[in-house]
């Protein structure tokens, strides 16, 4: 496993993982399946569902706090921002800091580098939203926010999985 093979594999999940529908359900189904495995780990997790317009869905389990909820919120602003994935702009900046630069002049309480945020794509649209989760390390949080939406869209979400770490 290799930083190179790992972004190899986000760029080919962010084009394959893409959306012909999303509602209302869809969101919750994320949103749900991602609390479940928080969950199901014994960890303490949030999650939030987000379209650029409003939030579809946010969920925690046992142990999350109102900290997560913010990690949440600054993940799905930079999805949003770089219209891609954190955890592929972390792997892309290298040993970089961990804060945009100061010409960006981007508030650090409103953005985050820190993996976990996937971008949700609509066929013939592009990025509408993010799934973000919070609570596990960056590379956990991205394949979680990743295979709920492999499922939502019904791949197998073990395809295009990063290799354990």
């Amino acid at each position: 496993m290799s930083v190179q093979s790992d972004l190899e594999i986000i760029v080919e999940q962010e084009r394959q993982l893409v959306f012909t529908q999303f509602d209302e359900d869809v969101a919750f189904a994320i949103g749900a399946h991602v609390r479940e495995a928080g969950r199901a780990l014994g960890k303490g997790v949030a999650v939030g569902v987000t379209l650029w317009d409003r939030t579809m869905f946010y969920g925690v389990t046992a142990g999350a706090s109102a900290g997560n909820r913010a990690w949440v919120e600054r993940k799905s602003n930079t999805v949003q921002l770089q219209m891609k994935s954190t955890y592929r702009i972390v792997l892309e900046r290298g040993d970089k800091p961990r804060l945009f630069e100061d010409s960006w002049a981007l508030d650090p309480a409103l953005y985050v580098i820190a993996g976990g945020a996937f971008p949700i794509v609509m066929k013939g649209i592009g990025i509408v939203g993010a799934v973000a989760t919070s609570g596990l390390s960056e590379r956990d949080d991205h394949e979680l926010s990743r295979r709920a939406i492999a499922v939502a869209i019904g791949r197998n979400p073990d395809d295009l999985a990063l290799p354990p770490a």
